[in-house]
């Protein structure tokens, strides 16, 4: 006896559609996402000079912002210890702490310690988001 060919039942179909629609969701999920990563852009600071002035215990820092994006200074950490900043704008715009993009910024620290002229001292520039810029201070007498 032969044998009849069925077509798809709307099962069959309703199945394939889902399996479709689900890859299609996960495509356009991926796009997205990978298009908003691209688009924010993450801070960048360059630390120029460092140093350190022993007799006067303050850090002079020497900053700039290459961009994409402003940045905000949340503490400088030298020696082991947490200081605040202050600075001023040698090019560009500076306030409250917030460098523009292309901005060149001089910031000041007044640091405790006791610092031996001819060495350098391992520090790091804390921005309000939490990323740490690395630097070495020379400790000038």
């Amino acid at each position: 006896m032969p044998t009849k060919l069925k077509g798809m039942t709307s099962l069959e179909i309703a199945i394939i559609v889902a399996i479709v629609l689900i890859i299609a969701v996960a495509v356009g999920w991926y796009l997205y996402t990978t298009f908003v990563a691209s688009t924010t852009g993450q801070p960048r600071l360059n630390v120029v000079s460092a140093e350190i002035s022993a007799s006067k215990n303050t850090l002079n820092l020497t900053l700039v912002n290459p961009g994409p994006v402003d940045v905000q200074i949340s503490t400088v950490e030298i020696g082991g210890r947490t200081y605040t900043l202050t600075c001023t704008a040698v090019s560009g715009t500076v306030s409250n702490l917030v460098i523009s993009v292309g901005a060149q910024a001089r910031c000041t620290a007044s640091v405790s310690g006791t610092w031996t002229p001819g060495t350098m001292i391992p520090g790091r520039v804390i921005l309000s988001g939490g990323q740490s810029f690395p630097f070495n201070a020379v400790v000038k007498p």
